[in-house]
């Protein structure tokens, strides 16, 4: 119910625990608050010294209000230049930076984020749901892209275990990395459906009703549903992108989730599954080491790159 989402969104972000009380979230809200507005202060008084002597704060700085200028201008909320929702954006976004260092800004973060500000229309409630929604998806934007490399892996071998004819297409042209569906998992569909329908996916996937892997099943109902067109085309790694690409905006989010929902019910009751796979049913994967991957290794997801096509 979209009347609910702002309080909802809170609990499945973890902003609050579920056993919480209403007086605890009033004291939680109130600590977390304080916390926001020290971080924000602390980017926004540093002296032009300090920020010229701060190369990596620079960068994600340039590259914020760059991604910010162009997130989601279609929208009432971001559609004036010095408006009060680009602002906010860039707000949150920089105080991010200051809250985890390691990770700063990658782009693609400011597709997340405008949704649940569109929620939640409060610059601190709206930046601790983004906080808890890296939690679960900051993998993905690592520098050696391990986390992402190795959803798409987790996605190839599903592929190959659910809809095997489609892999063989795939694998004979090269294409069985399923590169292609990078920007559907680094900004969960966020391309793909309407913002009403973006966040009612997103709550079906933070709900981990099933398992915490629904993002990878959702992906797998999409190539499922165009299997047959894949196929019969016989397209290459450029043309799959390009089909790809072209859904956004033509999907069904009910219909995709009703055969997610079909998919992801077959693999459990499978009597067998791939080792590598067997985590889906309820056993933790092994976490991927960080590596230092090289120049070759790295999918390019700069805004010129094909693979990300349209995902910045």
């Amino acid at each position: 119910v979209p009347s609910l989402r702002k309080e909802v969104w809170k609990f499945l972000l973890k902003y609050y625990d579920f056993e919480m009380t209403k007086l605890d979230r009033l004291v939680v809200q109130e600590q977390k608050r304080e916390e926001y507005f020290t971080m924000k202060k602390q980017w926004m008084t540093m002296s032009e010294a300090q920020v010229g002597n701060f190369f990596q704060f620079r960068e994600h700085q340039s590259l914020i209000e760059k991604d910010v200028f162009r997130t989601d201008r279609t929208l009432e909320l971001f559609a004036e230049e010095s408006g009060r929702g680009l602002m906010l954006l860039k707000d949150i976004l920089m105080t991010y930076v200051m809250y985890n260092f390691d990770l700063g800004y990658v782009q693609g973060m400011s597709d997340l984020l405008s949704p649940i500000l569109t929620v939640m229309d409060d610059e601190v409630d709206a930046f601790w749901c983004f906080v808890g929604l890296m939690e679960r998806m900051g993998h993905f934007f690592t520098e050696d892209q391990v986390g992402m490399k190795t959803q798409l892996s987790y996605l190839s071998h599903l592929v190959q275990f659910m809809i095997p004819e489609l892999w063989q297409c795939l694998d004979s042209k090269d294409s069985s990395n399923v590169y292609f569906c990078f920007r559907w998992l680094l900004i969960s569909f966020k391309r793909e459906f309407s913002m009403n329908n973006t966040q009612a996916l997103w709550e079906v996937i933070w709900s981990d009703y099933y398992t915490h892997y629904l993002h990878l099943f959702i992906s797998l109902a999409i190539l499922y549903d165009k299997k047959d067109y894949i196929i019969k085309d016989d397209l290459d790694f450029n043309d799959i992108l390009k089909f790809i690409n072209s859904l956004s905006g033509n999907l069904d989010v009910e219909h995709l989730l009703s055969i997610a929902d079909a998919l992801l019910r077959r693999f459990l009751e499978a009597r067998e599954l791939p080792s590598g796979l067997d985590f889906l049913r309820g056993k933790p994967p092994i976490k991927p080491k960080k590596t230092t991957a090289k120049p070759s290794e790295v999918i390019d997801w700069s805004p010129s790159s094909s693979v990300v096509a349209g995902a910045t």
